[in-house]
Order: structure tokens, then C-alpha cells, then sequence
């Protein structure tokens, strides 16, 4: 990890230490996503959930680094209720602290290249899709239905080129979902996980 992956790491850090949320910079998943930029090179890079914007702002070092295209994210916030108590629980990983919007902790100066839609995934991800002429990387991180994101999947396919690739983020614990399995075979390949992480991908 060179400075600049120090350096937004410690605002990361900072950025969620400030509202009681340190555990959450969960860095091995988004670092692994950053150098899956780096290598491949995307020139268009769509993300599906960005809560706090940790993985957000490691794609985006990516290609601020790679000095080319724009991230497009998708974000349906969860908000939590405004409390009195100093030590506060967040109602699920993904929900926002009060006062805070989708990718708050992403810095500044990373946010040029970041085309961030708020709304549900179900209205903008057609919209989207229609806009790219190709997707070059897909990272899917929200909770989701197999039934529905198949149907998602299945309007992404023809926009996925040869060697482009789909990735869905499950979490440490979570395993493969059935949505991604389809889409995989569908392109004639098998999802693979990465060692100690939830993230499950195949390359078309």
C-alpha cells in the first residue's frame, strides 16, 4: 500500500471513528476491488449499494490512479432516526448515520469522477444500462432477491463484453448467491470466490 492508499485509509478511518463506527472500515474486500481496477482497467465501472462509500472510494483511487472514465453508482440509503444516546447502534451495516447521505466518508477530491444515483436499483440500474454502451465491471453489494436480481442480471448480460467481469459482494460469511451462479453459466463459465472474503465474480 503506497501514500496514497495510506492516506485514504486514515480518512476513511477518521470518518467513521467519527461517528462510532470504526469497525466498519473493512478494508481486504474494497482493496482487492481497487487493484481488480488498476489491472482491468475499466472504461466503464457500474457499483450497486455504496452506503458509507468505503468501496466507492477504492474504486474511484483506482481510476483516478488509472486517470480515466467515471464510477456510476447506484444507492438507496437506509436512514436511521435521530437519537439521544451517545453510543447509538447502527440499525444495519449499510443505514446511514443522521445527518449523513449515500458515500459520505468518500473524500472530496475523489468525487470527480464519481456519477452518484440516488434512488432504487429496480428504476435507475435500466436507466443506466441503457445509457453504457458496455460495462466493463459490475460490483453488486446490496441484499438482494435472487428472483429479481436474475432479472437484473439478465438486462446487464448484453451490455458485459468478453472479459469483462461481474462481482457480488456477500460478505465474510455469505455464499454464493443463485442470481450470479445463473449469470455465470449463462456465459459459459463458474463464479469463484475470493480466499477469506465474500466477494464472488466471473470473467465473461
Amino acid at each position: 500500500m503506497n501514500r496514497h492508499e495510506r492516506r485514504l485509509f486514515s480518512h476513511l478511518r477518521r470518518e467513521h471513528e467519527s461517528e462510532g463506527r470504526e469497525s466498519y472500515v473493512e478494508i481486504d474486500a474494497p482493496f482487492e476491488l481497487y487493484a481488480l481496477v488498476r489491472l482491468l482497467r475499466p472504461a466503464h465501472l457500474i457499483e450497486v449499494g455504496v452506503s458509507s462509500g468505503v468501496s466507492s472510494a477504492y474504486l474511484l483511487q483506482a481510476l483516478e490512479r488509472n486517470n480515466r472514465r467515471t464510477l456510476h453508482s447506484i444507492d438507496l440509503p437506509k436512514l436511521e432516526r435521530p437519537s439521544r444516546s451517545k453510543h447509538r447502534q447502527p440499525q444495519a451495516s449499510w443505514s446511514l448515520p443522521p445527518g449523513r447521505a449515500s458515500g459520505w466518508a468518500v473524500p472530496a477530491p475523489l468525487r470527480r469522477r464519481w456519477d452518484l444515483r440516488i434512488g432504487n436499483k429496480r428504476n435507475v440500474l435500466p436507466l443506466l444500462t441503457e445509457e453504457l454502451e458496455r460495462i466493463d465491471l459490475l460490483v453488486y453489494d446490496v441484499p438482494h432477491d435472487d428472483d429479481e436480481t436474475r432479472g437484473e442480471f439478465r438486462r446487464l448480460d448484453p451490455r458485459l463484453p468478453p472479459g469483462g467481469v461481474a462481482i457480488a459482494d456477500h460478505g465474510p460469511g455469505g455464499g454464493l448467491c443463485a442470481a450470479l451462479r445463473w449469470w455465470a453459466r449463462r456465459r459459459g463459465t463458474a463464479p469463484v470466490r475470493r480466499a477469506e472474503l465474500g466477494l464472488y465474480g466471473f470473467r465473461a
